[in-house]
């Protein structure tokens, strides 16, 4: 049978076999072989090795009480077999057999007492007034019935003392089980139940001796013979069904739960004997002397009991209010809060901690008019109604809430919750995690920032590339030229201030979609949200912005950059990095300033910047001009930049050619060679009212004969001042020598136009404005705001239009790369317009035909 100890089955079957043949063969009286007797020992045997096995397994302390039925099963199958081998006279009194069956009878009241100690705070002398109600009232009921024990009738006197020993036996066991058992552990309480039943069997086994005694008959045998069987047998089935770990002492595992088997017995007891007296006075019968005395017995027992109990009950009181105090003063000192709430929310309860951290006020006794969720901050109350709505108590981690404190200033608190099986109360155990909070962000601020330029570290630029996204990206990775120079010169305090600068500047030419970070020394890397094209645009604007000369303690340093472009494809993040690292490379070897695109084949053709002079003779310097067009599309504008275009070797761009010509101290001649080609260029175009524009980069600019230079190209060229426009940075003028303001201001005065370039992304939106007279300012407007918020940076450009407006400005909107991007600079107020979606990199001839072509 499934649960029940391997060889209890047929011990139980081949017991009742044996018998059933061994009944009818053995003497009432006890004289001849007792075969039944022999069984019986056999069974007994049966039952004790069964239970050995088990408590081998126990550990000491769950085995300690079940080594007594193990040692009254062995004693009553010593008295069995002694009884059936050694058979004597008939009704022979006491004898050694008897001596040692009641001594095995016995021992279960001692695994009921130790069961009993399992219980916490066992009340010993209850228990044994409890066992002597029972006793009492049993022995009382027996008299009234007519079945004395101390005069039984018809009973040879030498026989009255065994018959007076078996059915005192048959009432201490039930009493004593009985009061024992009434209680017990939630794990011993199956094991407690079973053993009842154990003793139940063996006091009906003592009483059916008893009755064999007084009236000699195979029936009281059989019964006696079953009984003491299954009373072995419940013991062992007992041993097997008790806990084999004791593992868990804690007092809710000790705490006591009623034995239902235990009450019943004693109520049994104790319902009887009314009924008992209830009989006898209705039959007339007389009371005797021993039934009188054991009434009063019983009423005495009870009496004491009554006491007891009112002793116990104020000793539970005292008890209680002593732990309820302990309890609250531990709430109350404790700097964790403790609340109680209903299922609504409802604070039925909180301590003076509790309230500190929730903000409720501090004088008020309760908080029965608030509740939890309006305490706690709006973006955590759905967190909190899952918790504790969608999930049983304690089964979740802490929930963090954050609420404002009684002081005002925001807390956050970790709030752990229990609760008791249909109470539908919860507690909540509260604790401020403000401080903890703040360092662990900061510290994961730290471990993904950089602490120089706190910028993004290499751990956040690669949790990015493998971020999953369907939109096109590219990776810009960058070298300081030249930054080695810094720190040997300048030491290495100048060259953290140079890379805080260049931090800097890389967030004036990115766009708020892309990611800066620093990977380390003087390398940066860009995550560009866009296309290759896009990713070259922020590249140059990159190489330009770096190239302007630094100021770093008073010194100022020239300084440059080398970017390396990969593609964020299919391939990942690490292949797209190495692509990228291998093009800066490759960029690092072709000269300071140049751009690389990891696998384009133009990009292998490319002419490195150091050897340009050498090979200048082989290609062609032309100019590239990019238009700005009004609002009705007018081409208005020409933006004109050095080209350098060889046939085998690609083209290389104004800021390389640039960067070429300061190496080889011919910054003056390129500068002139441009504003006599713009101006003769621009003197050639079909329509007189297009003009042409010029750019001075930062670091590169001849001061010295510059108003001539202009007036001589004019001169030459035939062009009308007006058409000329010049355009130079606010890092122009922060980095050229001051003789350049006045040179400018000659410029204009002839009538050329001045143009600031990059408007409202250096220091000051008005200090350049104040200093030098302008006629135009270009705004990029793709690093205003980021592509997916155009309304924010058609506000701020509308803003720059009314600011120039009244100082008779007008306004260039540059890195138009889109028709919703000429709409909301179109929007704004501006009148010119410039970038990718609109013609550009064209040559003179390129120009005439868009002209022609418009007519």
């Amino acid at each position: 049978m499934s649960g029940l100890p391997r060889g209890l089955g047929w011990t139980l079957a081949l017991g009742l076999v044996g018998l059933a043949f061994a009944v009818p063969y053995s003497a009432p009286d006890g004289t001849g072989m007792q075969w039944d007797a022999l069984v019986l020992g056999s069974i007994a045997l049966g039952s004790a090795w069964m239970a050995f096995r088990r408590i081998r397994l126990m550990d000491r302390v769950a085995a300690r009480p079940w080594w007594p039925p193990v040692v009254g099963a062995l004693c009553v199958a010593v008295a069995q077999f002694l009884a059936g081998l050694f058979p004597g006279p008939a009704f022979d009194g006491f004898g050694a057999d008897d001596v040692v069956f009641l001594a095995g009878a016995t021992t279960p009241l001692i695994t009921c007492a130790l069961l009993a100690r399992r219980v916490i705070r066992t009340r010993w002398s209850a228990l044994i007034v409890d066992g002597l109600l029972t006793t009492t009232a049993l022995l009382v009921i027996t008299e009234l019935l007519r079945t004395p024990l101390l005069d039984p009738a018809g009973t040879p006197g030498d026989l009255r003392a065994l018959v007076l020993v078996h059915g005192g036996c048959t009432a201490v066991l039930l009493g004593g089980a009985g009061a024992l058992c009434a209680v017990s552990t939630q794990a011993l309480r199956s094991a407690a139940t079973t053993m009842i039943g154990a003793v139940a069997a063996q006091a009906t086994g003592s009483a059916c001796e008893a009755m064999g005694i007084v009236a000699p008959s195979p029936l009281w045998t059989a019964g006696s013979d079953l009984a003491v069987a299954a009373a072995l047998l419940l013991s062992a089935l007992a041993v097997h069904r008790a806990p084999l770990r004791t593992a868990d002492r804690t007092a809710r595992a000790s705490a006591p739960v009623v034995g239902t088997a235990g009450v019943a017995l004693v109520v049994l007891a104790m319902a009887g004997l009314p009924v008992a007296l209830g009989l006898a006075l209705a039959a007339d019968q007389p009371l005797s002397g021993a039934a009188a005395l054991g009434c009063c017995a019983v009423f005495a027992l009870m009496a004491l009991r009554l006491v007891l109990r009112i002793r116990e009950d104020r000793r539970l009181t005292e008890d209680l209010v002593r732990a309820e105090e302990d309890f609250r003063e531990l709430i109350e000192a404790s700097s964790d809060g403790i609340a109680i709430m209903d299922g609504n929310y409802r604070l039925l309860f909180t301590s003076p901690a509790a309230r500190t951290l929730l903000g409720i006020d501090g004088g008020r006794e309760g908080a029965e008019d608030v509740t939890l969720m309006e305490l706690v901050r709006l973006e955590d109350r759905t967190a909190l109604r899952a918790a504790t709505e969608d999930s049983p108590a304690g089964t979740r981690s802490p929930l963090l809430l954050g609420v404002l404190g009684a002081d005002g200033e925001p807390r956050e608190l970790e709030a752990t919750c229990s609760e008791r099986p249909g109470s539908g109360r919860r507690v909540l155990y509260l604790r401020d995690v403000t401080s903890r909070r703040r360092r662990e962000r900061e510290l994961e601020r730290m471990a993904y920032t950089d602490h120089l330029t706190r910028l993004p570290n290499r751990a956040v630029l690669f949790q990015e590339l493998g971020a999953t996204t369907s939109a096109e990206r590219c990776l810009l990775v960058l070298d300081m030229d030249g930054f080695k120079a810094v720190n040997d010169r300048a030491g290495h305090e100048a060259g953290d201030q140079l890379l805080v600068e260049v931090a800097r500047r890389l967030h004036t030419v990115v766009r708020d979609t892309d990611l800066v970070t620093r990977l380390g020394g003087d390398e940066f890397a860009v995550v560009v949200t866009g296309t290759l094209a896009d990713a070259e645009d922020v590249a140059t604007r990159i190489v330009q912005v770096m190239a302007l000369p630094y100021r770093v303690d008073g010194a100022v340093f020239a300084v440059g950059a080398s970017v390396g472009i990969g593609v964020l494809g299919s391939g990942g993040g690490q292949l797209a990095f190495r692509e990228a690292d291998a093009a800066l490379r490759a960029a690092k070897a072709a000269g300071k300033g140049c751009i690389r695109i990891a696998g384009a084949d133009r990009e292998e053709n490319r002419v490195p910047v150091a050897d340009y002079y050498e090979r200048r003779a082989e290609g062609a310097m032309r100019l590239r001009l990019d238009g700005a067009f009004g609002p009705d599309h007018r081409l208005e504008l020409v933006h004109a930049l050095p080209a350098w275009s060889h046939a085998e070797l690609g083209t290389l761009d104004g800021a390389d050619i640039w960067t070429s010509s300061e190496r080889h101290g011919r910054s003056a001649d390129l500068q002139r060679w441009v504003i006599q080609h713009a101006c003769a260029a621009a003197a050639e175009l079909p329509d007189p009212r297009v003009g042409v524009v010029v750019s001075l980069p930062a670091g590169h600019v001849t001061v010295d004969g510059l108003a001539a230079e202009v007036a001589a190209a004019l001169a030459d060229s035939g062009l009308e001042p007006a058409r000329l426009v010049v355009s130079f940075t606010e890092e122009t003028l922060l980095t050229a020598p001051a003789a350049l303001v006045g040179e400018l201001e000659a410029i204009r005065a002839s009538g050329v136009r001045l143009c600031l370039d990059d408007y409202g992304m250096g220091y000051s939106l008005y200090a350049q404005l104040a200093r030098i007279s302008l006629d135009l300012v270009r705004v990029d407007l793709g690093r205003l705001a980021a592509a997916q918020d155009l309304g924010h940076a058609r506000q701020v450009l509308a803003a720059i239009v009314r600011t120039t407006d009244g100082f008779g400005i007008d306004v260039v909107a540059g890195g138009i790369s889109s028709p919703e991007m000429h709409e909301a600079a179109t929007t704004a107020g501006v009148r010119l317009l410039q970038g990718r979606a609109l013609p550009h990199d064209l040559g003179p001839e390129d120009v005439a035909d868009l002209l022609a072509a418009a007519v």
